[in-house]
């Protein structure tokens, strides 16, 4: 049996709700540690606050809170993993300095605020010999993981095309006042950053890198109400992205379309349409449970992805033709295997369960010396796709996507 990694978490005050639900440390993390104490021991607790530190360290019962990264890391030599889950802008900050004390590090996205923030914390990752994952926790989705598998082992043949929609309502609501920073472009860096989980789920499931873009990105509601002063909060953030995009490669090349809008009353959540030369898979976010923000429990279920698919049988059609009107909509769900649920005892489709699915793989990978997707180098590729868009947007054309110095 592996020895426990011994990790600390950044960024997980508890403040603003009783339950934590307005940090995604205090919402996601830390619970997801706690489940995995077999993997996992969690000394210690870091926020800009000694305070907000303190609290969630008795909230959770772990051992250490401070108030300063650098400080933490002195106080605490034998810690083996630190987890960044701060603001964007403070990313690089907190990050190159676990990477400079030799240790691994788990960062929720973006890696950066710009691609040269992310080159360098890669680069420093690499020099220091240590493992790094990136905090797109729904690449670790059950369902996620089987159609991504399903592609592999050639279900849809070969690809030929996919449509990736994600329709949310996280800036169209109103918010309280201590959520500006969302709407504010600075903190987040790349306009298109919203897009990354997105990006991730059609990279690693097509297996496939992004070669080309064609990209409009827009501010679509520039204020919502603040529910706690019942002034405005105003936004120059991107919260609507479409991407038209290509998949070149040796064995094929595969186009498809990405929509990203987080200004959707009622949004429907993921949904992700791969077909190939053989077949199609479908991914779809099933009804959302029932949830009270009153219960004290902060982190609501989303409704679970579901897997649906089918296999041309070109023999049988030749046979008995089929008009291919009758063909519409004649997919079934696919059972997900067991194996790809590393947890138990939380239920799917909350952020906790993906998190600790994804802090899962991350032990796995470091305690057998392999690269943890999605990686920095991973996230890297992501920041370019995003460099391109950016482009694309400026000049209103297709953008090469440039890969070039990513071993």
């Amino acid at each position: 049996m592996p020895k426990k990694l011994k990790v600390a978490v950044t960024g997980a005050g508890l403040k603003n709700s009783p339950d934590g639900r307005e940090g995604w440390a205090a919402r996601a993390h830390l619970p997801a540690l706690k489940r995995l104490s077999d993997l996992y021991d969690l000394v210690a607790v870091c926020t800009t606050h000694m305070e907000t530190a303190q609290n969630a360290a008795r909230h959770f019962d772990v051992p250490h809170a401070f108030d300063d990264v650098e400080h933490m890391l002195e106080a605490l030599p034998d810690i083996d993993v630190v987890c960044c889950s701060v603001r964007p802008i403070h990313h690089y900050k907190v990050v190159s300095a676990a990477l400079r004390a030799g240790k691994h590090v788990y960062c929720e996205q973006p890696l950066g605020i710009s691609t040269s923030e992310a080159r360098a914390m890669h680069a420093l990752a690499k020099q220091a010999g240590v493992r790094t994952v990136i905090g797109h926790q729904s690449h670790y989705e059950p369902a996620t993981l089987h159609m991504a598998e399903l592609v592999r082992e050639g279900f849809v043949g070969q690809p030929l095309h996919f449509n990736h929609t994600y329709f949310v309502a996280n800036y169209i609501v109103p918010r309280p006042s201590h959520r500006q920073w969302l709407f504010e472009a600075d903190m987040g860096g790349h306009p298109g950053y919203r897009s990354g989980h997105s990006l991730d789920r059609v990279m690693s499931v097509l297996n496939r890198d992004i070669t080309s873009i064609s990209a409009d990105m827009t501010v679509q509601v520039p204020e919502r109400i603040a529910v706690d002063t019942g002034g405005v909060i105003r936004s120059n953030q991107v919260d609507s992205m479409n991407y038209l995009l290509r998949m070149d490669g040796k064995t094929g090349n595969v186009m498809g379309t990405m929509q990203t809008s987080f200004a959707s009353w009622y949004g429907t959540g993921n949904h992700f349409e791969v077909y190939g030369t053989e077949g199609m898979l479908m991914l779809s976010t099933g009804a959302t449970p029932e949830w009270n923000k009153h219960s004290g429990k902060g982190d609501p279920a989303r409704g679970e992805l579901k897997l649906y698919g089918a296999r041309a049988n070109i023999r049988e059609y030749v046979a008995d033709p089929t008009p291919p009107e009758r063909l519409q909509n004649q997919y079934r769900e696919i059972a997900i295997p067991k194996r790809h649920y590393y947890v138990d005892g939380m239920q799917r489709g909350r952020g906790a369960f993906l998190v600790a699915q994804t802090w899962h793989a991350f032990a796995q990978a470091i305690h057998k010396g392999y690269e943890c997707a999605p990686s920095f180098r991973d996230k890297l590729k992501i920041h370019r796709v995003w460099d391109a868009a950016e482009q694309s947007v400026d000049h209103r054309a297709w953008v090469n996507v440039d890969y070039s110095g990513i071993s």
